[in-house]
């Protein structure tokens, strides 16, 4: 027989059908039944009278108390098998002291204890009552930081072996996983409770620098990636720091001897240009010429010193020389090279994209939504995606997130609207360009019944979970889920709140089910 008394008033009802729990010493001769380590190294059952056993399951906040047990007799010493889960972990106490106390009017009858566990997660205390009657039962734990107590509600304790009953009803599911399985596996279990819940619609995402802290730098012209370092993806790079050069390709018919001609005339140029200052500066001194000339005349030192400074870097582009001849690409902006799609050398077309950079701090989500979400979209508060180890990402308020605009329009070609998202690095994907499916949250939350996405699981094309009815029994329902929140979705049928569904572990129950009992190991019933 088993009992689940994770619950309130409907458990202690039930818990009254079961065969009563009895006394055993006093108050005072409590020092006597201290157990220590009585019962280690014993099969938890090796004490236990032939018959069936009385079975509760009870879950306080930190720690769930699967317990078994013959039905006590005054006189007759009762071995339990108290297993200690917490619930922190889902993994068995291996340290700590046990008291089984029985209450009567308010008082404490007698106390059973023992100071450590038989092996990890089971304690076996020896409960001998001494006088039949009707009593409260307690199971008290205290160790690793934890002190709890369990309130098993009221029981009896029979006068003889011949009167004691079991009459309470089998729990609801056939399926076995047992304690020792639960704690080698993967395993947890939630309660079904209410949680607001915030509906959304599916769209397609894309990663991307914020428009306000992010910049392209494409190739102003036809060239080459000049041989200078360029700045590597990773860098951190300030505003108008250079990020590289582009030297322009020269005309089709340039040759390098055009070149050597073009910048020896330039050369000649200028210096005829210098003497002729030179010539007119005295004369302009003594009057003999007017000022104009002289003006004129520097400024064609002017322009033959710019004519010979483009012809002397045309020829070092062609011959390729350091590379300080070409065009610099300065960022606009402060942040991060994120991308870098040329190498040194490399031919680029005008408008080629050479570098990307962007904010270090800041991403934006750009969500496509198809066009009969439009009329939605104006009420986007954020939106959740799955990570690539399958956890849950929720862009919203809460975590630094914000919708920086949204579309007024449905696009011509795709039929999609779009919402976009602002978000720090650290909550959401950092990798620019990525793509993905995303979620946007389109109305306001509402308290719904919900479970863990986790806990559902396909079998035989139905979503079904795994309702723990017992510490070690487990019931597969069918049920119908709705609106989907991030790491929870709202259950419309096939769970009642405050039962709990199996939220780790789900597939290993499944093939419980299936007839997979033998995995793992575990203790005879």
């Amino acid at each position: 027989m088993t009992i689940d008394r994770s619950g309130a008033g409907p458990v202690a009802a039930a818990l009254a059908l079961l065969i009563l729990l009895g006394s055993g010493c006093s108050v005072g001769d409590e020092a006597g039944h201290d157990h220590g380590a009585a019962g280690a190294g014993e099969d938890e059952h090796d004490n236990a009278p032939a018959g069936e056993s009385v079975v509760v399951t009870d879950h306080s906040a930190q720690t769930e108390l699967f317990v078994e047990f013959p039905p006590l007799v005054a006189g007759e010493t009762s071995r339990f098998a108290a297993h200690i889960t917490r619930l922190s972990d889902f993994q068995p106490m291996r340290a700590g002291r046990l008291d089984v106390v029985l209450e009567q009017d308010g008082r404490t009858v007698a106390r059973f204890r023992v100071n450590e566990p038989a092996r990890a997660g089971l304690f076996t205390p020896a409960v001998t009552p001494r006088e039949a009657g009707e009593f409260r039962l307690l199971v008290r734990v205290q160790g690793e930081g934890l002190e709890v107590e369990h309130d098993l509600g009221s029981f009896r304790v029979y006068d003889s072996p011949q009167a004691a009953r079991v009459t309470a009803p089998a729990p609801e599911g056939d399926i076995n996983y047992l304690k020792e399985q639960q704690w080698t596996d993967v395993f947890a279990t939630e309660p079904v409770v209410e949680r607001p819940l915030r509906p959304s619609v599916l769209g397609f995402a894309t990663v991307t620098a914020p428009a306000d802290a992010g910049a392209e730098l494409r190739a102003p012209a036809d060239g080459h990636i000049a041989h200078r370092a360029l700045s590597r993806a990773g860098d951190r790079v300030a505003a108008g720091e250079v990020l590289g050069f582009v030297v322009p390709r020269l005309g089709a018919e340039t040759d390098f001897g055009r070149l050597r001609v073009d910048l020896e005339q330039a050369r000649s140029t200028l210096a005829l240009a210098r003497r002729d200052v030179e010539r007119l500066a005295p004369l302009f001194e003594q009057g003999a010429v007017p000022e104009r000339r002289l003006i004129e005349a520097r400024e064609r030192v002017e322009v033959a010193q710019a004519e010979f400074e483009a012809a002397r870097a045309r020829l070092q582009q062609y011959e390729q020389g350091d590379g300080v001849a070409g065009i610099a690409l300065r960022s606009p902006v402060a942040g991060e090279v994120v991308e870098v799609t040329a190498r040194p050398g490399a031919f680029v077309r005008a408008g080629d994209r050479v570098f990307r950079v962007a904010s270090p701090e800041r991403r934006w989500l750009e969500v496509r939504l198809p066009e009969r979400f439009a009329g939605d979209i104006g009420r986007a508060s954020g939106a959740w995606l799955e990570g690539n180890d399958g956890s849950v990402v929720v862009l919203d308020q809460a975590t630094g997130a914000r919708v920086v605009q949204t579309e007024a329009a449905v696009h011509p070609v795709t039929r999609t609207v779009g919402v976009t998202l602002d978000y720090p690095v650290e909550s959401g994907p950092r990798l620019i360009g990525a793509r993905l499916p995303a979620h946007v949250f389109v109305a306001e939350s509402q308290s719904r019944l919900a479970l863990p996405r986790s806990a559902v699981v396909e079998d035989g094309g139905r979503e079904v979970v795994y309702v723990q009815t017992g510490g070690e029994t487990f019931a597969r329902r069918p049920v119908r889920l709705g609106a989907i929140d991030g790491d929870y979705v709202a259950v419309l049928s096939g769970v009642s709140a405050g039962e709990r569904v199996v939220s780790k572990g789900a597939y290993p129950v499944r093939l419980a089910a299936a007839g997979g009992n033998e995995i793992g190991h575990g203790h005879a019933h």
